[in-house]
């Protein structure tokens, strides 16, 4: 393979990933620093120059900036990374949990020798569908919801890995503020780096942003809906338990 193939080869590889929407939305600080390696790495073997580099990280970076718009305007999303505690709607009844994809029954049913767990979620072009190992049986998941054998569960998050730690949903209102007003303080000056560092503790906390008020300032002082302070408690399944 000559310089061009290999070239070729490579840079086919990085716009692959940089089009992985998958990939993107389930994690887009992974997803950029990813990039950033794989840039660095065709760099530093002589396959591109210092200015083709930049032009490659200017495109991760707008690809981040766009995920995260996609993610603040829209219902709460599955994460490959998170662990969650799946929970029937109408009841509170806590099926199992999912673990980095890893789906468990709470109760001890068999599930064969051949299967160390009891299902696997798995992402693709078709969405987020939960497979159980002994029946096969599929439930799909959709936000975070997960429809399976006609019923409805809620997912709700109880961990999430962030750069390699583990971490508990922020419960703190004051300390939630104060990351929102960080991470909005970062996004006006296009601070990346600062921004990138507190998303994802917002984003599986506690709390999620007012939807009658939308935190804008002018609104936000007068609303009920959460009395001036531009955030609400995320909802939980009556009867969880």
């Amino acid at each position: 393979m000559n310089f061009d193939q290999a070239k070729s080869l490579r840079l086919q590889q990085w716009r692959a990933t940089l089009d992985d929407q998958d990939f993107r939305m389930q994690n887009p600080e992974a997803h950029r620093e990813t990039l950033h390696q794989m840039a660095g790495a065709l760099h530093t073997e002589g396959l591109i120059d210092q200015l083709e580099q930049f032009d490659m990280n200017e495109m991760a970076d707008a690809a981040y900036w766009h995920s995260v718009e996609e993610l603040q305007n829209s219902p709460g999303q599955y994460r490959g990374a998170s662990t969650y505690d799946v929970v029937q709607v109408d009841t509170g009844r806590l099926l199992g949990n999912i673990s980095r994809s890893i789906f468990n029954f709470e109760s001890d049913e068999p599930r064969g020798a051949s299967f160390p767990y009891d299902g696997k979620v798995y992402s693709g072009a078709d969405g987020v569908r939960l497979t159980l190992g002994l029946s096969r049986k599929i439930g799909t998941i959709s936000g975070l919801f997960l429809e399976l054998n006609g019923r409805r569960y809620r997912l709700v998050e109880t961990e999430r890995v962030v750069r390699g730690v583990d971490y508990k949903p922020m419960d703190d209102p004051d300390a939630y503020r104060a990351l929102v007003d960080a991470a909005q303080i970062a996004k006006e000056v296009r601070d990346l780096r600062a921004f990138e560092k507190v998303r994802p503790h917002i984003e599986s906390a506690a709390f999620c942003m007012c939807p009658a008020c939308l935190d804008q300032f002018g609104a936000r002082e007068d609303c009920p809906t959460c009395s001036g302070k531009g955030f609400v408690t995320k909802p939980a399944p009556a009867g969880l338990r």
